[in-house]
């Protein structure tokens, strides 16, 4: 979340293309009124003008504004001592006008501390005392607290107000925030298409006003974002370096943090894991250059998944730990604290925690519920029907105008040239149309490649759930055959996993590579065994794929296969090997499997003739295929299926 989009366009409001409308005895020029060339020595120097004027006087009380606003970007402590000075003295000279904006600005920074409560009395005091040009900041700053209680339709409402206060009013800076907030919002909704439409809709107002201020900063972070969500990582990286290059300019520690939490992702699905490693230190470093809770948790979040994803799962946890920590228990933005528990989940799962990871999952689980629900998603919906409205109607007042100003116009012209125009106009149309239906399919498209790659992750974890509970149920079982069984049904419940996982994380989401599938699977079933380094899978085969309804009942076979085998098949030996090959004859799926084990005789069962026989018949029917034990050395068996 930002840090204060706030108030950067307050100055404005109170001068006139930076020249007071009080006198300026010191040639004081305001923060970011104007395309700014300062340092870090400008803070000092505001300080020092701060002492050079009276108590009560309206250039003291802006300059404490401005040193204020700067500091806020660097320390929120700090910054609310300089407010609150100018807000006791404003109330002290009974200024009505300057105690609105000093508890404006006041309510922004205890916002960023998390006293959302009383952040909000303030603004609503505030929104009582300034003027209406100064009103959208105290919209924008409200729908800042509903963002961080997590009910972001509501802060969805106070960006549409500040929109039309913006349009009312004309003033750029404010539309140009509404967007980014907008835009923002989107993103946490996971509606990535139609938050980067508004978040450049957002960076178009900004680059025209000419003012890098924080604000500007921050909405290039939140269009890298969606860029990122849609897999467009080099133009993402691109907006990610023009907000480094401002928030170091500028000394912005929050968008900096913000900005190397995101990239530390963007490394991570790029296999940067070193580099991403860098980022989320660097991401709690500015965090705690600022002593904000918020972003340090999100940063101990970003830490704790490199290390995840390098397998250093003690480091992973104590991380993970930390950031729950940091966020608290009385949290209302919920967006970042279910990811910490999420990957805190995933590390107990690899570290062999089945309850620690249970119990994490079902409160990753509880939190996702209070942000993505039925009513919070109709709330939206509405907000954003509205909104589409409100600018479908702005853009026919302004087609309006201009076909009125045109049809003066074509009085004068000749027939020659009205046809002319005429046949351009509908080709034009006809062109557009075409256009806008082509762009809405390739957007139906991607959405639908979202949701297809969604359910194959939420499918994945409710069967990585199912999973757990089983191991769960059989540390309770007392008869070894019983729990026998139900660790031979965990493995098949994760080899049913595992396709949708392949399927998730792979480019094509209809078709899975067997061989890569395969491997996988092995690892899992071997690891299970607790025979790693006692067996090697040897896959004898090509790169082959195979949509889902044809790799799960082959997967389910290989599974009872390399099962029995490492039951049965090596009982003298310390290192044994299995055979995988899948290939196509013609139209006929080939699958070969053996071992080089003990293999047993023709009137033996080949495995145990209970379930797991039954299934890989069950599974081969269902295929239209046979099976046919081979000699050999070994075991061996092939299938021959007519997909």
């Amino acid at each position: 979340m930002k840090f204060c989009f706030l108030l950067v366009g307050i100055c404005s409001t109170y001068f006139s293309f930076g020249t007071p409308f009080f006198k300026n005895p010191v040639n004081y020029q305001p923060i970011f009124t104007y395309p700014p060339d300062f340092g870090s020595e400008y803070l000092e120097s505001l300080a020092s003008l701060a002492q050079s004027y009276q108590e009560n006087d309206s250039l003291r009380w802006q300059v404490l504004w401005d040193w204020g606003y700067y500091t806020h970007s660097r320390n929120l402590k700090q910054s609310l001592h300089i407010i609150q000075l100018g807000l006791d003295e404003a109330t002290r000279a009974k200024n009505s006008l300057w105690e609105g904006r000093f508890q404006l600005i006041k309510g922004a920074i205890l916002m960023r501390m998390d006293q959302t409560e009383q952040a909000e009395i303030l603004l609503q005091s505030a929104m009582e005392k300034v003027r209406e040009t100064d009103l959208w900041l105290a919209y924008t700053n409200m729908g800042y607290v509903y963002e961080r209680r997590g009910d972001l339709s509501t802060a969805f409402e106070w960006a549409r107000n500040t929109l039309e206060l913006g349009r009312k009013t004309g003033q750029v800076k404010a539309r140009a925030m509404a967007y980014s907030d907008l835009s923002y919002l989107l993103w946490k909704q996971g509606k990535y298409n139609e938050g980067l439409e508004l978040g450049l809709h957002s960076l178009d107002l900004f680059e025209k006003r000419g003012i890098p201020d924080m604000d500007f900063d921050f909405t290039l972070y939140v269009v890298a974002n969606h860029l990122m969500a849609l897999s467009r990582f080099d133009e993402a990286e691109k907006h990610f370096d023009k907000s480094i290059a401002m928030g170091e300019r500028f000394a912005f520690f929050n968008n900096l943090s913000d900005v190397y939490i995101s990239l530390t992702s963007l490394q991570i699905r790029k296999g940067e894991l070193q580099n991403a490693e860098k980022s989320a230190y660097l991401a709690l470093e500015y965090a705690s250059l600022l002593e904000n809770s918020f972003m340090q948790m999100r940063s101990l979040l970003a830490i704790g998944e490199v290390n995840l994803l390098k397998e250093e799962y003690v480091t992973a946890e104590k991380y993970f730990l930390e950031s729950i920590s940091e966020a608290g228990t009385d949290s209302g933005d919920h967006f970042f604290s279910r990811q910490a528990y999420l990957h805190l989940s995933e590390t107990y799962e690899a570290i062999g925690k089945p309850k620690e990871a249970l119990f994490a999952f079902k409160r990753y689980h509880e939190l996702n519920r209070t942000i993505f629900n039925e009513e919070a998603e109709k709330k939206m919906a509405t907000l954003k029907a509205a909104l589409d409205l409100a600018q479908k109607n702005n853009t026919i007042k302004e087609q309006a105008l201009i076909l009125s100003k045109q049809e003066k116009q074509v009085t004068f012209w000749i027939l020659g040239t009205t046809m002319l125009l005429v046949v351009s106009l509908i080709t034009f149309r006809g062109y557009r149309i075409i256009k806008k239906k082509n762009r809405l399919l390739e957007e139906q498209n991607r959405e639908k490649s979202h949701l297809v790659r969604e359910t194959h992750h939420r499918i994945k974890n409710n069967l990585q759930v199912v999973s757990s509970l089983l191991s769960l149920q059989s540390e309770h079982i007392q008869d070894p055959q019983l729990q026998q069984i139900m660790l031979d049904s965990q493995s098949r419940v994760q080899s049913m996993g595992l396709v949708h996982q392949t399927l998730y994380q792979g480019k094509d989401l209809a078709y899975i590579e067997m061989k890569d599938y395969f491997t996988k699977l092995s690892e899992d079933v071997i690891n299970s065994f607790g025979a790693k380094g006692k067996a090697n899978l040897y896959c004898e085969m090509g790169k082959i794929t195979l949509d889902i309804i044809t790799a799960i009942p082959i997967g389910l076979i290989i599974n009872e296969l390399m099962t029995n085998s490492l039951k049965y098949a090596f009982p003298e030996k310390e290192l044994g090997s299995l055979f995988i090959s899948l290939y196509w004859k013609g139209s006929e799926l080939i699958l070969d499997y053996r071992d080089d084990g003990i293999g047993f005789k023709e009137e033996e069962a080949a495995f145990s003739p209970g379930f797991g026989r039954q299934l890989i018949q069950l599974l081969s029917t269902q295929l239209n295929g046979e099976m046919n034990k081979i000699p050999d050395q070994g075991t061996r068996f092939q299938f021959v299926f007519h997909p």
